[in-house]
């Protein structure tokens, strides 16, 4: 499948990315039934099941990807009674019912081992902990309503960015940072949960910065659907570099993503601007915003030309982002 590495909203090339990750999906399961024909047929009826509705084309969720991911890592790392549990545990996930997203608080996803399955999976890194919980009730209710707002707005606003967001999630989960987290964030995603983006509630007090995180976590979805045959970038992932973005010395993945989303943070800024609907002090902070946006883009494009060895792909991704901002320098 031929797809197009331009920097700016496509929404019908993510709907092919979504396409397409979600039959590799299907085949993935489709050669682990097969490969374990000689285990009891009770066994497998849950993933019978699922591989069966996933070929009539109704959607897995979030969690049945992150489900497969770890059932794949545990089977590959020869923990086979542990994957065979998690491939009988696929009786109990579900397809969606249409391709309509789902905004929800974390407690509000259910069951219980669903809401840990997704806290599991969005805190692997074990050098900077990352632990979610559902947000309090008044803040929830609040960021609920915040979120809708802002999503409803940047729609009518940003329409290509809109119709991407769309055919990439499914999922937006309030959360808020554990006690003990010690530092705070705008939200969170994981390429083994497609389709879920993970939106900090207590984070955002206008809708200017909620739009920005709009823009923040679906662009590191878009990058996750495009590293199905290769990754962004090929320096090992226990290396680790100093870089503008961050305080703390990070991977090379983790840096390009952030200077291209940073790329297309300020896009969205800008395209808000000239929209026409933001309000004088709106458009003072989407400014404020842009600014920043460019800052940090061309500090991660230091690093990132300095030191990654990039695929093919993150080639062409980073270099259409670098030609749009190549009209933006970074401010002194």
């Amino acid at each position: 499948m031929s797809l197009g590495m331009e920097f700016f909203p496509d929404p019908a090339r993510a709907q092919a990315l979504d396409k397409r990750m979600r039959q590799q999906l299907l085949d993935s399961l489709v050669y682990i039934f097969d490969a374990l024909h000689d285990q009891p047929p009770e066994d497998l009826e849950g993933l019978c099941s699922l591989v069966s509705a996933l070929k009539k084309g109704h959607l897995a969720s979030p969690s049945t990807f992150g489900l497969y991911y770890e059932a794949a890592g545990a089977l590959l790392q020869g923990r086979e009674a542990e994957g065979l549990a998690m491939l009988r545990a696929m009786e109990t996930e579900h397809t969606l019912d249409s391709r309509n997203l789902r905004i929800l608080t974390l407690d509000q996803v259910t069951p219980d081992t669903r809401r840990q399955r997704y806290q599991r999976l969005m805190d692997t890194d074990p050098d900077t902990p990352f632990r979610i919980v559902s947000p309090p009730d008044d803040t929830a209710a609040k960021g609920l309503g915040d979120f809708r707002q802002a999503y409803e707005r940047l729609k009518l606003a940003v329409p290509d960015l809109g119709g991407e967001f769309d055919a990439l999630v499914r999922e937006v989960v309030l959360v808020a940072g554990a006690p003990e987290l010690g530092y705070d964030f705008a939200g969170g995603s994981c390429y083994m949960l497609w389709g879920a983006l993970f939106i900090n509630a207590q984070y955002h007090d206008n809708d200017i910065a909620m739009m920005e995180a709009i823009a923040h976590e679906s662009g590191h979805s878009l990058l996750f659907g495009f590293t199905i045959d290769e990754p962004l970038v090929l320096n090992d992932e226990r290396e680790l570099f100093v870089s503008p973005l961050r305080d703390d010395p990070r991977p090379m993945d983790g840096i390009y993503h952030a200077t291209f989303v940073s790329a297309r943070m300020h896009w969205a800024m800008s395209r808000l601007l000239d929209s026409g609907s933001l309000s004088v002090r709106e458009s003072e902070l989407a400014a404020i915003y842009r600014t920043a946006e460019s800052r940090a883009f061309w500090n991660g494009h230091q690093t990132v030309s300095a030191a990654a060895r990039m695929s093919a792909t993150g080639q062409a991704l980073m270099q259409s982002a670098t030609a749009y901002m190549a009209a933006f320098p970074a401010p002194s």
